[in-house]
């Protein structure tokens, strides 16, 4: 006989919370903290809200004090607390999560079959007017060297969170549970959606950077190939933009 839906059983919520391994509990967190510290980064943590926090950028251009700001506070959600869950909660090693150099043979032969390709990306993408529109994020780092040079450095640590959050703790976190296909897959839902409203050629780009990242995080067990191409792109991208509109 057919179960009234109206009955008990729709309000009974306990098949939500059947035992897991260990595994599948811990990608439940994760799956639980991404939009929390996305959310968090997109509305508190963007360079667009340094004014409601600060009066003063000091003696850096407010730009340039505001980019600084927002790769900061990305750096404090998506590495430093992911990395405290893992260290005081999980116990575990950061290595673990592509902390490591890994398989750096592996590492060596991506980087270089794969790096020609996001160099020709950095040069095409600065050749859009949207992408110039948008980078560098701190125009009056385009008239300075020793100001450029700065910012690119906090700009290496912005993508060490960000491979960190999406290669290391989301992918490697879930990878256990899920498989190494639907970890690389799901974490690169949110690292594309995370840049709607950056030009489309970026947008889009990302979906396939999410994958090849994803790869090279899983075939090297380390975060820091990914990392290294990411940047390319990102710097690359700022220089070519500089060299040109300058």
């Amino acid at each position: 006989m057919k179960k009234n839906s109206l009955d008990g059983s729709f309000l009974d919520f306990s098949s939500l919370f059947q035992t897991t391994t260990e595994n599948e509990n811990k990608a439940r967190w994760i799956l639980l903290l991404t939009p929390i510290l996305l959310t968090i980064w997109v509305y508190f943590g963007k360079r667009f809200y340094f004014g409601d926090y600060f009066t003063s950028s000091g003696s850096l251009p407010a730009d340039a004090a505001a980019v600084i700001f927002e790769y900061l506070v990305f750096f404090l959600l998506m590495f430093c607390v992911p990395a405290l869950l893992i260290k005081v909660i999980w116990k575990q090693p950061l290595r673990a999560y592509g902390l490591q150099w890994g398989d750096w043979r592996a590492g060596l032969k991506i980087v270089a079959l794969v790096l020609p390709f996001m160099l020709l990306g950095a040069y095409l993408g600065a050749l859009d007017p949207g992408m110039q529109a948008e980078y560098p994020l701190a125009k009056t780092m385009m008239k300075s060297m020793p100001l450029f040079i700065s910012i690119e450095l906090f700009y290496l640590v912005y993508y060490l969170a960000w491979e960190f959050f999406f290669r290391g703790f989301m992918q490697t976190g879930m990878q256990k549970a899920y498989g190494p296909v639907m970890a690389i897959l799901i974490q690169t839902v949110p690292s594309a959606i995370v840049h709607i409203g950056k030009p489309f050629a970026e947008c889009f780009s990302a979906i396939l950077a999410g994958l090849v990242f994803g790869y090279a995080a899983w075939r090297t067990r380390s975060i820091f190939y990914s990392m290294l191409l990411h940047a390319v792109v990102g710097i690359g991208t700022d220089l070519i933009i500089t060299l040109l509109l300058r």
